[in-house]
């Protein structure tokens, strides 16, 4: 037998040329995000042909594109000019098992790819790439912008669909008598605790126009359990509550926003309540985790948000007179971040 050498390491620049084709990559996922491709396709490979009659796309592009992700296994591509579904491509389906459609036509979003076109000022001044592209924040262009909000909603109930099962399945919240679900957007988290509580009560906050497209089907069986306000989470929080609760909220913010926010339930809660953070925890491990990746997400996209350390979390409780009492970690990213009266 020959041994066969080893394969060599690649140059420098064909490992920058790789990492600066994510590009292609992002935008190819976006597109057929939003024509729906998935939608179309099994496990059975049909003609790209097909596909594109079903989707209005021009097949000898589409097929390019569906080349080029299969090369990257979302697709499986025989026989020749014919794509069936992989295991990863199937979650860019509508309605499959932790669905990421939303979150991939987010990405392609025209209020993301502007922002994007100024991360150099971001670097440059520490502030955004939206209130760059726009002069206003991301809240109130979306607030402008309908559909567009509406696919950014989706794509955190995505989020959340993929993380709701995790965070119940390590968090005891059958001591908690009624929970705010602050940001709670359309409601996916609360719903999935409560079920799995029947004897919790929930409040569902969030802005007018989010809690105004919260589908009727998200709290069937949980009728009688559940309330929905309207609000900013800058003004008030719901009353009446021993725990808060807020999903990839805190991330969004500046410090000074956040100590905002906390003193007001801190303002609220009782002597044994607590404040429940769901978020990526950077930790200190050299290398790529989806929490660095997110943060840079917070740095062009918010006014001051970023992804925290478990220390500065510790500190944030600390000024707004809460205490972190631990770190939950879960089979997702998502930590749940337990704060209790200092």
């Amino acid at each position: 037998m020959t041994d066969r050498p080893a394969q060599a390491a690649l140059p420098p620049p064909l490992v920058m040329m790789q990492l600066l084709f994510g590009k292609q990559l992002t935008y190819s996922l976006s597109g057929v995000a939003r024509l729906g491709v998935a939608d179309q396709m099994d496990g059975t490979a049909k003609p790209v042909e097909e596909i594109a009659g079903k989707v209005g796309a021009h097949a000898p592009s589409l097929y390019r594109v569906m080349r080029m992700l299969a090369s990257l296994g979302v697709f499986k591509e025989g026989p020749p000019r014919s794509f069936a579904l992989t295991p990863v491509g199937e979650v860019l389906k509508t309605d499959a098992p932790g669905s990421v459609r939303y979150m991939a036509m987010m990405f392609g979003e025209e209020f993301s790819t502007r922002a994007y076109e100024h991360i150099a000022d971001c670097l440059r001044t520490g502030g955004d790439g939206v209130t760059e592209a726009y002069g206003k924040d991301i809240w109130a262009v979306l607030a402008e912008r309908p559909e567009q909000c509406e696919t950014f909603q989706r794509a955190m109930t995505n989020s959340t669909a993929g993380a709701a099962d995790a965070i119940v399945e390590v968090y005891d919240f059958s001591s908690i008598e009624r929970l705010a679900d602050v940001g709670g957007g359309h409601g996916l988290l609360l719903a999935s605790i409560l079920r799995r509580n029947p004897k919790l009560q929930g409040v569902l906050y969030d802005r007018p126009e989010v809690v105004a497209s919260v589908p009727k089907t998200t709290f069937a069986g949980c009728e009688g359990r559940i309330g929905i306000e309207a609000g900013s989470f800058f003004e008030r929080v719901p009353d009446g509550c021993d725990a808060y609760m807020m999903k990839h909220i805190i991330h969004d913010w500046s410090d000074e926003h956040c100590r905002t926010i906390l003193r007001l339930m801190r303002d609220k809660l009782p002597k044994n309540g607590r404040v429940l953070i769901c978020e990526m925890v950077v930790g200190d491990e050299p290398g790529p985790t989806p929490a660095k990746m997110l943060d840079i997400e917070m740095l062009v996209m918010t006014v001051g948000g970023r992804e925290r350390t478990a220390e500065e979390f510790g500190a944030l409780f600390a000024a707004s007179g809460l205490r972190l009492n631990r770190v939950v970690p879960t089979a997702r990213p998502v930590c749940v971040i337990e704060a209790v009266p200092a």
